[in-house]
C-alpha cells in the first residue's frame, strides 16, 4: 500500500436542523434545532507533489443549496476556496467518491472537470428508478421520495457517464492502495458507502451519512430522517467499530460539530477544517 495517506474533512457551509432528524426520535425530539456541519473530505497520498491529480475527494457538496426544511444554509465556500486551506486545488482531484446522491453530497461536480466520479450501482440505479416515477411531474423536496434530490445532480451524472468518467462500483472495492469502499446497502440510501483508509498510523473512517453523529454510534440509535432500513444501519456502525477497533476518534460522521473538536482544526475563512490525519511527509498548511 501507498506509505501514508493525509486526511483532512472540510465544513463548506452550516446548516440548522431538528435535532430528532439527526440524533433519532423519540430519544432526542421536542429539543429544537441544532448547527449542522455541511462537509466532504480529501485524500492526498504522502509525499502528494503540487499539481499532481492525485487527490481522491470524498463527496463534493452542492453549489448552492436550501435546505428540505426551507432554510437557507450559512457560510457556503466554494470548492477552491476550501481546498486552498490545505494547500490544494480542484485540479488535483483525480478521483471523486460519492458516498450517495442526496444533494449535499452530490453536487458541484462540475468544478471537478477532469476527475472519474465513483458511485456504486445500487445507488444510481435505484434512484433512477425514482426519479422515473416523478417524470413529467413538476415536483420537488416537498415530495418524501425526492426531499434530499437535485434532479439537476443527474443530468451531470450523465454527462459525466458520456465522457466515461462515471464509474459504477458493485460493491465492496479497493479504488487505491489502501483505499477501499463498503457498500452499506439500504442504510441511509438505497446504495450507500463509506471508506476505510489504511494510514501509518492505523485505519480511518469517512462515514459519509452511514452515521450522522458521534452519538448515533455511541447509543446504536439511528437517525430520524433516512431512506433505507435503521437495522442495516445499526448492522454499519457495529462494522465500523470494529475496523477501528472501538476508536471513534477514527470515524469521522457525516454532520456532526464534533468533527472540529475531536482532531486537531482550525478556522480559515468562514468554516472550520479538520487534519484528520497528516502523513508524516505532509505538512498542515493554512
Amino acid at each position: 500500500m501507498a506509505s501514508d495517506y493525509s486526511i483532512w474533512t472540510f465544513c463548506f457551509a452550516k446548516g440548522r436542523l431538528p435535532a430528532d432528524f439527526v440524533g433519532g426520535t423519540p430519544v432526542m425530539s421536542n429539543r429544537g434545532t441544532v448547527p449542522i456541519p455541511m462537509v466532504y473530505s480529501a485524500i492526498a497520498p504522502a509525499g502528494h507533489v503540487a499539481g499532481a491529480a492525485d487527490v481522491v475527494l470524498i463527496d463534493t457538496g452542492f453549489r448552492s443549496g436550501r435546505s428540505m426544511t426551507g432554510r437557507n444554509f450559512d457560510d457556503f465556500e466554494t470548492p477552491q476556496q476550501t481546498l486552498a486551506k490545505v494547500g490544494l486545488t480542484p485540479q488535483e482531484v483525480g478521483t471523486i467518491v460519492l458516498t450517495h446522491l442526496h444533494f449535499d453530497h452530490a453536487g458541484n461536480l462540475d468544478a471537478f472537470p477532469q476527475a472519474r466520479v465513483l458511485v456504486q450501482r445500487r445507488e444510481l440505479e435505484h434512484w433512477r428508478r425514482v426519479l422515473s416515477r416523478f417524470e413529467g411531474r413538476d415536483v420537488g423536496r416537498e415530495v418524501w421520495a425526492l426531499s434530499s434530490i437535485n434532479r439537476g445532480d443527474f443530468d451531470v451524472l450523465q454527462r459525466i457517464d458520456s465522457e466515461g468518467r462515471l464509474h459504477l462500483l458493485d460493491g465492496d472495492a479497493e479504488i487505491a492502495p489502501g483505499i477501499a469502499c463498503r457498500l452499506a446497502a439500504d442504510t441511509h440510501t438505497f446504495g450507500s458507502q463509506w471508506l476505510v483508509i489504511r494510514t501509518a498510523d492505523g485505519p480511518f473512517i469517512l462515514a459519509g451519512d452511514c452515521a450522522y453523529w458521534y452519538a448515533n454510534i455511541e447509543t446504536m440509535w439511528p437517525p430520524g430522517y433516512l431512506q433505507g432500513n435503521p437495522w442495516n444501519m445499526l448492522a454499519t456502525y457495529e462494522q465500523m467499530l470494529e475496523v477501528v477497533g472501538g476508536d471513534l476518534n477514527r470515524i469521522v460522521v457525516g454532520h456532526d460539530m464534533q468533527i472540529f473538536e475531536r482532531h486537531r482544526s482550525e478556522v480559515i475563512g468562514s468554516n472550520p477544517f479538520a487534519a484528520v490525519h497528516v502523513a508524516a511527509a505532509a505538512a498542515l498548511t493554512g
